[in-house]
């Protein structure tokens, strides 16, 4: 009988060129699963494995009528703590938890109709290290023939996006209670506006109350939401010898956080809406003090969604959630007082300065933890990409490379814009050519244009004078403009004109898309802010093109305006000054608005 490690097998040949993880599969007891010994392993399976055993990307296949599993090295963080018991094994078995609803519908798509599936952002609740966990993937199910042309198996090209989504939602919650909060005039409208965001995103925020200092050793419930029956409108003393009570007084005699039941805040009554609420409910709270005037003016209490690890990055976003929620209390009730010290003042600035630094530091971080696996991902890619001849398989490593070269424009969008708002954007200015610069920058995109059937006019005469310029900062806003005339442009196309308007050079950028109303011109300029229900070549955007153009633009000394009819079309204009005209925009100050 032919061993599995028998040098005459195809497989025992892959497992040899596999590296350690070859040796890994080389060990196991094959004839034990349902694949059985490598020896009888089709042709096709063998191919694949060796595809994926080459590749530094995360894939699996699954294999025969009971799916049994097999994958690479790229893919073991995914499987966590189930590696390698999972290799072999029924994927009902290695995650029973997703089967029924929707993998196996997936894997019976692809068998059944020998087509491949796409699933971006596909939201899992999956036990990988113990206890379950909300997860996010982008996948690529692929089905693996056999010569009969029947479905052998399903090749699956995973990556994990659970990083990036969450950090987008959160980033989205932190800023419109920033935005939302900003000039409130009292706490307690403070407190109602937070708990109207927060109950925007309930897997974030599964319930949350807002406790405001009464008078001294009381707690009066302010506001919350994600719960049946609000708190009780009484103040609470720790002498009421409740258990919120006696946690809010640890709270705010410790200054720091702590843990407490659920249902002490529920009642007992289930609450919130989590991804995966129906099945784990939500079973702890975390109480996190609000500083104000250097003291603790009031609590924020929120449920823990289970199916995120209660440390790390969850912790953290909640810690500066909160301290977004104290800057916004310590400014109303600065509106409050007219009698307002300087050294309150002083204090006040500081507490936001910490704030600003806070938020500037958690947006970069969340960025560049997208840059690292887009880094990794794109190499491969485009390596593969390089060695790759088959035409339909160049179709689908395509399709990757601009998904993640699309997702890294965000990614480094994000980045500018944090660098803006810390006040770090600071133009490298030299004399330039601007209508030959702009004109050559427009060009590259009439191939798009043409692509989608559409006109892009380019109208650039010579400037009479130069322009005190930063090209790679010109390059992005020329970018950001016509990628959006592009994105809402239907029938019709887009017009790039540059002209000398007195003391100032003159961009405008004109598109016969589909407009935008009236009442969203205002919020054009806000962080995050997306049209609600405008039509578009593409969904994917983070809200964040014309917030970098206007911070580009100011830095520069410019302006930048917009006149749009919805249905009729949209003209950007932008005016920089000539040399002799030209003032730098200052930095911002040390404290930020929230």
């Amino acid at each position: 009988m032919t061993r599995p490690d028998d040098p005459r097998t195809a497989a025992a040949r892959v497992f040899a060129e596999g590296g350690a993880f070859g040796e890994l599969l080389a060990g196991i007891d094959w004839a034990a699963t349902p694949l059985g010994p490598p020896v009888s392993w089709p042709g096709p399976l063998v191919d694949t494995l060796r595809l994926m055993l080459t590749s530094e990307h995360a894939m699996a296949l699954y294999w025969g009528a009971e799916f049994a599993t097999l994958y690479n090295l790229g893919s073991t963080p995914i499987v966590g703590a189930k590696h390698p018991w999972a290799l072999g094994r029924p994927y009902k078995e290695v995650f029973p938890e997703v089967w029924a609803h929707p993998v196996s519908s997936h894997f019976h798509y692809v068998t059944g109709t020998r087509k491949p599936l796409l699933v971006p952002n596909e939201l899992l609740i999956m036990e990988r290290h113990g206890f379950l966990e909300q997860c996010y993937f982008d996948s690529a199910f692929q089905p693996v023939l056999l010569d009969d042309g029947t479905a052998g198996g399903v090749l699956q090209i995973l990556t994990e996006t659970t990083g990036r989504v969450l950090g987008e939602r959160r980033l989205r919650l932190l800023s419109e209670t920033g935005t939302r909060t900003a000039g409130l005039p009292t706490p307690g409208e403070v407190a109602h506006v937070v708990a109207e965001v927060a109950g925007s995103y309930p897997e974030e925020i599964p319930f949350l109350g807002l406790y405001l200092a009464s008078e001294p050793g009381m707690r009066r419930p302010a506001a919350s939401t994600g719960l049946r029956s609000a708190p009780e409108t009484a103040s609470l003393s720790a002498a009421d010898g409740s258990v919120v009570a006696a946690r809010l007084a640890q709270v705010v005699a410790d200054g720091a956080p702590a843990r407490l039941p659920a249902a002490a805040i529920t009642g007992g009554s289930t609450a919130g809406q989590h991804a995966a609420a129906t099945r784990i409910p939500v079973e702890e709270a975390l109480a996190l003090p609000l500083y104000g005037a250097g003291q603790v003016e009031g609590v924020l209490v929120v449920g823990l969604n289970p199916c995120f690890p209660p440390a790390g990055t969850y912790h953290d976003f909640l810690e500066v959630l909160a301290s977004a929620v104290a800057g916004a209390l310590s400014a109303a009730l600065a509106h409050e007082s007219a009698a307002l010290a300087h050294e309150e003042q002083r204090r006040r600035a500081e507490a936001l300065a910490e704030l600003d630094r806070a938020k500037t530091t958690f947006f970069a971080n969340v960025s560049h933890e997208f840059r690292t696996p887009l880094t990794l991902l794109l190499g491969p890619l485009q390596q593969a990409l390089a060695d790759e001849d088959r035409p339909e398989r160049r179709e689908q490593l395509e399709l990757a490379e601009r998904g993640a070269l699309r997702l890294l424009k965000q990614v480094n969008t994000l980045l500018d814009v944090a660098r803006a708002e810390a006040g770090q954007m600071r133009p490298a200015l030299e004399p330039v050519d601007l209508a030959g610069a702009t004109a050559e920058l427009a060009g590259v995109f009439r191939s798009a244009f043409e692509a989608a059937g559409l006109t892009l006019e380019v109208d650039c005469p010579p400037l009479p004078k130069p322009v005190p310029l930063d090209r790679e900062m010109w390059e992005k806003i020329i970018l950001n403009l016509l990628s959006n005339a592009l994105k809402f442009t239907f029938t019709g196309g887009a017009r790039v004109e540059m002209a000398a308007d007195g003391a100032r050079a003159r961009l405008t950028v004109t598109d016969t898309g589909t407009g935008i109303p009236a009442d969203e011109l205002p919020r054009l300029f806000e962080r995050f802010h997306r049209v609600r229900g405008a039509r578009s070549r593409s969904h994917e955007g983070s809200g964040l093109g014309l917030v970098l153009v206007k911070d580009l633009v100011e830095a520069h000394g410019g302006t930048v305006g917009v006149d749009s009819r919805l249905g009729q079309g949209t003209t950007v204009t932008v005016d920089l000054p000539f040399a002799a005209a030209h003032r730098p925009r200052p930095a911002p100050p040390a404290a930020g608005a929230g």
